[in-house]
């Protein structure tokens, strides 16, 4: 497996043309049809008893193709993208170049990366600093109105009512 090549298109946007072996793409695909060997049947052999070449032979060459690629893909693009030492912030919208079993597969993969910033002259900038007076009196009234939110309601019925208390009053006129 490695990264063929890495080419900026557009702000932030990078291709990866990446190719993985023969040898690991036929891993993959010998793994992917000893998974779904059994659930094939191919007249003529008991369910999951056909060999690879005849169920190639029947459904085409690529039949076990797409499931390997899939298999593979992640590692594959994990290590380009560290080969090629970006960083994507999404997922990549892929495309296949080639795909045959004595050359494995090659793919694209295009991707979006974190944007590159480049910090100029900020050394020796200066800003104001403001100072904000703040009179005790103001400090008083903001812990009030933090204790006024931070309150709650108790009930008291063994005391008549005074002055700051809330009352339900049922009465008829």
């Amino acid at each position: 497996m490695g990264l063929l090549s890495a080419n900026k298109t557009e702000t932030n946007t990078m291709v990866l043309e990446i190719k993985v072996d023969p040898e690991v793409f036929e891993k993959a695909v010998q793994q992917v049809f000893r998974k779904q060997a059994k659930s094939i049947s191919v007249p003529g052999f008991r369910k999951g008893k056909a060999p690879r070449h005849i169920i190639e032979r029947m459904y085409g060459e690529g039949v076990f193709y797409e499931d390997a690629m899939n298999d593979v893909f992640p590692d594959a693009y994990q290590a380009a993208v560290e080969e090629a030492g970006i960083e994507p912030v999404a997922n990549p919208q892929v495309e296949m170049v080639d795909v045959s079993k004595e050359n494995g597969f090659t793919f694209k993969a295009t991707v979006t990366v974190k944007p590159e910033v480049e910090v100029k002259n900020y050394k020796g900038l200066s800003a104001e600093r403001k100072v904000y007076k703040v009179t005790d009196e103001e400090v008083e009234n903001e812990l009030g109105r933090m204790a006024d939110k931070a309150s709650r309601m108790v009930s008291v019925e063994d005391r008549a009512a005074i002055e700051g208390d809330q009352s339900i009053i049922d009465f008829e006129g």
